[in-house]
């Protein structure tokens, strides 16, 4: 299984926009946050390119969007793991939301035992980002290297991202998809022990072709780069998770969904059965 480079791809151009129903709510959006969690403001606001989109999300604006509806407990709360658990004891602290069990996310929550993870799904576990000792400021260091993100890289992302909500302690993104409007949340932690908890999402579907990974590669790549330490996601680690993905662009007859893997030409190599 191939795992392309995230950094060795050129983005497409960036799209220059007139004033869109996105932009003309901004302001009312940012005062909103002041007021409400970011689950009920992140439900009210449709999938339109974000300034940052590439060009050819053009060619796709007219085409019905699936944004699809944001967790209810985003954000940073008391969060509990190993609930269920018989050999690892129970545990409760301040962090992000964990995943689903579905192949299309990735967090730094989860049950400690892999065995206890699995029995609800796909193991989706990451650790935590580590900054370096000399930075003063790690999570400005994060947030700089985040907002530097190029959408469709690795063909993903073209419909840009954006910044929804950002502390000294928090950030979080919005990513959409190029086509269809699908909406990635992306949430980034500074907890009291220092380390950075990382959550990267779908809203829709089972699987998402690899995308939380690839976007996370790419970020963890650029902060690699100025120390940090932080764990590569690739098909050793998450074996589960990129086979799903990998059967999904095998099945899907949508070509963006398979430049740059080993699908791309051709259909996966199965073994005969019976």
């Amino acid at each position: 299984m191939v795992v392309c480079s995230a950094l060795s791809f050129t983005p497409p151009p960036i799209v220059t926009r007139v004033a869109s129903r996105r932009d003309l709510t901004s302001v009312s959006r940012r005062d909103a946050l002041r007021f409400v969690g970011v689950g009920a403001l992140t439900a009210a606001t449709p999938a339109v390119a974000f300034d940052n989109a590439i060009g050819e999300y053009a060619n796709y604006a007219d085409k019905p969007k699936r944004p699809g509806n944001p967790p209810k407990d985003l954000g940073t709360a008391q969060r509990s793991i190993n609930v269920n658990s018989i050999e690892a004891d129970p545990e409760t602290f301040l962090g992000l939301r964990g995943c689903d069990g579905k192949p299309n996310c990735f967090s730094t929550t989860g049950d400690s035992l892999l065995s206890d993870r699995i029995l609800t799904g796909v193991d989706t576990l990451i650790p935590p980002w580590k900054p370096p000792a000399g930075d003063g400021a790690p999570f400005k260091s994060l947030a700089q290297a985040v907002k530097a993100y190029q959408p469709g890289q690795s063909f993903i992302d073209g419909g840009g991202f954006e910044v929804v909500k950002e502390t000294d302690t928090y950030l979080y993104l919005q990513f959409e998809s190029l086509k269809k409007g699908y909406i990635d949340d992306v949430e980034f932690f500074l907890g009291p022990s220092g380390l950075v908890q990382v959550r990267s999402g779908s809203r829709v579907g089972q699987t998402d072709f690899g995308v939380n990974a690839s976007r996370l590669n790419y970020i963890a790549a650029a902060l690699r780069k100025q120390g940090w330490s932080i764990d590569d996601i690739s098909p050793k680690t998450h074996a589960d998770y990129f086979y799903a993905a990998d059967d999904a662009r095998d099945q899907t007859f949508d070509q963006d969904r398979r430049k740059g893997t080993e699908m791309e030409n051709a259909r996966m190599e199965r073994p005969t059965v019976g």
